[in-house]
């Protein structure tokens, strides 16, 4: 006599299906709890990325001229629950520096696809000026900035895929 717990071949589930199945159900979820208050306090519109891990971030939108100057610039502090993500006009070669941060920053570049093309990794704020630039090796249409050492602590790298989930519309750039 079989064991009441042994499953045919096509009832069988993976590990990885349920993971996937749990991961999208806590993605929509958080999808209609909408965005966390005071995830944003330079009044940037939020939304949330999910990290490989699984690790949801409550990110603030950079997507006008004015956002993506002023980015992580004069905070204090940043958690490894936030990032900021920049969302360019168009793709192309980044610049991004360190003038007036005050906290160590990760930087990944991405692709159109949210895949990771290039990153840099516990930059330290510039204290004097010149203050270096940091430029992608390929091109980019996305940029994450996380806490430092956080892109180490959650394994990404080169290729690794993030997933974008706007809370709110995009802003039009055109009027």
């Amino acid at each position: 006599m079989k064991p009441r717990h042994t499953m045919l071949m096509s009832e069988r589930v993976s590990m990885r299906e349920v993971r996937l199945q749990v991961f999208w159900s806590v993605v929509a979820l958080l999808a209609l709890a909408g965005p966390m208050a005071g995830a944003a306090p330079a009044g940037n519109p939020s939304a949330m990325v999910v990290l490989p891990s699984g690790r949801i971030l409550q990110v603030e939108v950079a997507d006008t001229p004015a956002a993506r100057e002023l980015g992580y610039m004069f905070r204090e502090k940043i958690s490894d629950d936030e990032g900021m993500v920049f969302l360019m006009d168009q793709p192309g070669f980044h610049s991004f520096w360190m003038k007036n941060c005050k906290v160590d920053l990760d930087i990944l570049w991405l692709d159109e696809a949210w895949k990771v093309v290039h990153l840099e990794r516990n930059l330290k704020p510039c204290r004097k000026e010149p203050c270096p630039s940091y430029l992608p090796m390929q091109a980019s249409l996305y940029v994450l900035e996380l806490r430092g050492g956080l892109a180490a602590r959650e394994g990404l790298g080169l290729g690794s895929h993030i997933i974008y989930n706007p809370s709110e519309p995009p802003r039009s750039h055109h009027k």
